[in-house]
């Protein structure tokens, strides 16, 4: 295994080495595929091949559908219909085609599929009785022409407005580019945007303006594609950067990502980033490329200029031996350019002066009478202590381990908040005590990835595979009842972790009782089995947890209901709703389902079936809570209005009599002039 990633890794490095920053490295058949929405025509996009997204890279394409379902979608070449899905996220309702010349075509969220298609997927669905379906196909199966409708343009699966996803892929299942197969269709000639920039320190003895951890500033734009920093920046030691951007096209407001970055310092490169083709299955990987703390506080996605550590599969970089990492120098400036490049060549650069300077922040406090106040967070090596109202002027740190003790100096003083910095690959210290106040930190053990390990105490035992993390965890834990914590939800996980945790308190109900995770006060269920007190669950995140239990089953609510058609708004109180089935008469009646209107609709199975008499919906949560809700669909038959003639000759007469004493009385108004 060693040796094939060793190879892969050399093989990366010979397509880079004479790499040209804006251009592209791979050959594109241009004009052979045709643009799947309104072929030559201009259209828009609402999303780019990679853009930074939760969790992934975004693959592909969004291409804009006026805001609005329905439009025609077609095949981008010849081909045959390879693989179907049907989903309740991702891409939904999607089809995949595979072209003579090896490439595959992905178009997903449609909201309907063309014929004969369409009903051959409506024929498996009803046979397995089950929405969601994935179908591999035969090259004989379903053939398609270049410029064959397809199926319709929608709003299905995890799509947040209506659109068309499209992908183009190689044989190898990367994901490439579709801009870089000479679609006309779409214009750009507006350049990328610097929106923020963060320098964070990289070592406990590096600084930034004094101080360690992450600076924030806001390019200030010198002309349509130059940006320029207006602040005065002094570090030393090893610092990165990390940055927002953007990028425009016209015609269009959406914000799209960025294609190529590079990063110099004194005019030499030391980062490079080209996100021209992908390999799907690195696609959570974006959590190492990304600032994935700051995403889970503030939703924003600050791109990494530097590899960090853990970040060795993702092949989008070109080798380097600093990996993007700065050493600043004392007594010495250094000129910082940053360029960056969509998928059109559009440039735009960044410069700016960091100064090496050594810090002179304080390092006393004034002493406060207050009650002391302690604080401590972890920066990637770093144990990061905070203490407010101090006793004296220069207070120390006690960190406490099984068998000794350290003291830890001020590092600096910010605002007479004293600042204690410890490098955890030193150790992990049980508590901390600054005058006479301790902390303890939680810290459990040091996790090395790459590596089978784990953490086992009598309250909780947690797993670790050679593949569950990025980087060095310095693992912490806490359990309080039914809430316990593992890790920081702002430190991602390569792949999965296991886990146990006993329970101090009798589980009442353990069919129904499972382990939740916690965020931004949304509860996900997770899978757990209960062997006595004892739960155990599998989680790919860090963070929160809270053991729940649900014995309300799902509920459904009707919308409407006739002969021709049935629906209704479906959910559930916590675990979430796991199946639904509909029947009529005791038959299965096919259905679709929206999971973000939470809404169930039924399906003809061909277009003479009608729906009468006693329609039943079963539904059952992911804790195994079920219902049946039952109505009746009444067979109302559209009768013509009888017509009473004898009634209508009456209503008649009247009126003429009415008319006849009108125009008596007009001429007796006449007469007596």
């Amino acid at each position: 295994m060693k040796l094939k990633k060793s190879l892969i890794t050399i093989f990366i490095s010979l397509i880079f080495l004479n790499i040209q920053a804006q251009k592209t490295q791979l050959s594109y058949p241009k004009g052979y595929f045709l643009f799947p929405i309104n072929p030559n025509q201009q259209n828009f996009l609402a999303g780019g091949m990679g853009d930074l997204r939760s969790d992934h890279f975004h693959a592909g394409i969004d291409i804009k559908t006026q805001g609005r379902e329905g439009l025609p979608v077609y095949a981008t070449g010849d081909g045959y219909i390879s693989e179907v899905r049907v989903q309740t996220n991702g891409y939904g309702n999607v089809i995949f085609i595979t072209h003579p010349n090896g490439f595959v075509s992905v178009y997903g969220h449609l909201k309907t599929f063309g014929e004969p298609l369409a009903s051959y997927i409506k024929k498996k669905r009803i046979e397995s009785q089950t929405f969601e379906i994935k179908l591999l196909l035969q090259p004989n199966e379903f053939k398609v022409s270049r410029g064959q409708i397809i199926g319709l343009s929608g709003n299905t699966g995890g799509s947040a407005g209506p659109h068309l996803h499209f992908e183009i892929r190689d044989t190898h299942n990367n994901i490439l580019n579709p801009l870089n197969f000479g679609f006309k269709e779409i214009q750009d000639s507006v350049p990328p945007i610097f929106q923020q920039l963060i320098i964070k320190t990289l070592t406990t003895d590096s600084r930034i303006n004094g101080e360690f951890g992450k600076r924030l500033y806001y390019p200030v734009k010198i002309s349509k594609s130059t940006y320029s920093l207006n602040q005065n920046i002094t570090a030393n030691g090893e610092i990165g950067l990390e940055m927002l951007s953007v990028d425009k096209m016209n015609g269009t407001n959406n914000s799209n990502g960025i294609t190529c970055t590079e990063l110099f310092i004194d005019g030499k490169e030391v980062y490079y980033s080209h996100l021209e083709q992908l390999p799907n299955e690195v696609s959570h990987d974006i959590n190492i490329h990304n600032d994935y703390g700051i995403e889970q506080i503030s939703g924003l996605r600050f791109q990494k200029l530097f590899q960090d550590d853990g970040n060795n599969e993702l092949p989008i970089y070109k080798p380097s031996i600093s990996r993007g990492k700065l050493s600043i120098e004392d007594g010495k400036s250094h000129q910082i350019t940053i360029k960056i490049w969509d998928a059109y060549e559009n440039g735009s650069t960044i410069n700016f002066t960091i100064k090496g300077e050594k810090s002179e922040s304080p390092q006393t406090v004034s002493p406060s009478s207050f009650p002391v106040l302690i604080n401590q967070s972890i920066e990637d090596n770093t144990l990061v202590i905070k203490g407010r109202n101090l006793k004296t002027i220069n207070s120390i740190a006690s960190l406490k381990f099984a068998k000794s003790s350290i003291d830890l100096l001020i590092s600096y003083v910010k605002n007479n908040e004293a600042v204690y910095l410890w490098d955890l690959k030193k150790g992990l210290p049980d508590s901390v005590i600054i005058d006479g106040l301790a902390k303890a930190t939680n810290l459990r053990k040091m996790i090395i990835p790459n590596h089978q390990n784990s953490y086992d105490s009598d309250k909780m035992e947690v797993n670790f595979g050679e593949r569950s993390l990025y980087d060095t965890l310095y693992l912490q834990t806490e359990l309080n009842r039914n809430i316990f914590k593992i890790g920081e939800n702002t430190t991602p996980l390569k792949g999965k972790i296991s886990v146990k945790v006993n329970t101090d308190f009798q589980i009442a109900v353990p069919d129904k009782t499972s382990v939740y995770y916690r965020f931004k006060n949304i509860k996900s269920y997770l899978k757990t089995t209960w062997n006595d007190n004892q739960a155990q669950f599998e989680t790919r995140r860090l963070g929160n947890y809270e053991i729940l239990t649900d014995t309300i089953p799902p509920k459904a609510v009707i919308v409407r209901k006739n002969s021709d058609e049935f629906s209704m708004r479906i959910g559930d109180n916590l675990s979430g709703v796991k199946s639904f089935k509909a029947f009529v008469n005791n038959e299965f009646v096919l259905t679709d389902y929206d999971a973000k209107q939470a809404k169930l609709w039924s399906i003809k199975s061909d277009s003479t079936q009608k729906f009468y008499g006693d329609l039943r919906v079963e539904l059952e949560d992911n804790q195994g809570n079920r219902i049946s809700f039952e109505t009746k669909i009444d067979s109302i038959k559209i009768v013509p209005p009888i017509v009473n003639k004898k009634a209508k000759q009456t209503k008649n007469e009247f009126k003429n009599r009415r008319k006849s004493s009108a125009v008596r009385a007009k001429e007796s108004k006449r007469k007596h002039r």
